[in-house]
């Protein structure tokens, strides 16, 4: 087994962690021979079969638990959904952890509609803009204002208008003709 000194030494030399000579793979941690050996030895343990059966078998045994109240990860005793208190607070923080990367990697790649927009795309659909479209093809723009006029139709702030408007108008007409 290796000491952690020998772990971060062979990390800052470059070499394979395995055979401790041959320079590694680029963005690996083994040579390209040690990979080899490496995928032929996985693909000699592999067995298909055994692995959907196993598979099958981990499926039912996170149905059972789920249904008697245990914990899916440890089989404690679930107080928290699924989980235990210990492993909530894992899947949380791990949960939290892969937002915050896939949150840096959109915000390396450049938020969508600022590439349409430079690109000269539809924001809403990524289509080619015409000379007289501005932001949006004549298709968005249609269905957009189609979407706008029916959210108007059914805005809780537009029923209780009409309601006041109606509540009004009957108001109007008993004190008129009375």
């Amino acid at each position: 087994m290796q000491r952690e000194s020998d772990y971060e030494w062979l990390t800052q030399m470059g070499l394979c962690h395995r055979c401790r000579k041959e320079r590694c793979a680029p963005g690996r941690k083994y040579c390209f021979d040690c990979l080899d050996k490496i995928r032929e030895y996985n693909a000699r343990r592999y067995d298909p079969e055994k692995a959907k059966e196993y598979y099958a078998r981990r499926q039912e045994l996170y149905k059972q638990k789920k249904e008697n109240g245990i914990c899916v990860k440890c089989s404690k005793l679930a107080t928290h959904g699924i989980y235990c208190y210990e492993c909530s607070i894992k899947a949380k923080r791990h949960n939290i952890k892969i937002a915050e990367k896939r949150k840096a990697e959109r915000h390396a790649r450049g938020l969508i509609p600022e590439i349409r927009e430079l690109n000269e795309l539809c924001l809403k659909c990524g289509r080619k803009l015409k000379e007289t479209e501005v932001k949006y093809c004549n298709e968005c723009m249609n269905k957009m204002k189609i979407n706008l006029d029916k959210g108007r139709e059914k805005s809780p702030f537009r029923v209780m208008e009409q309601f006041r408007y109606k509540k009004n108008e009957v108001w109007r007409e008993v004190h008129n003709n009375g």
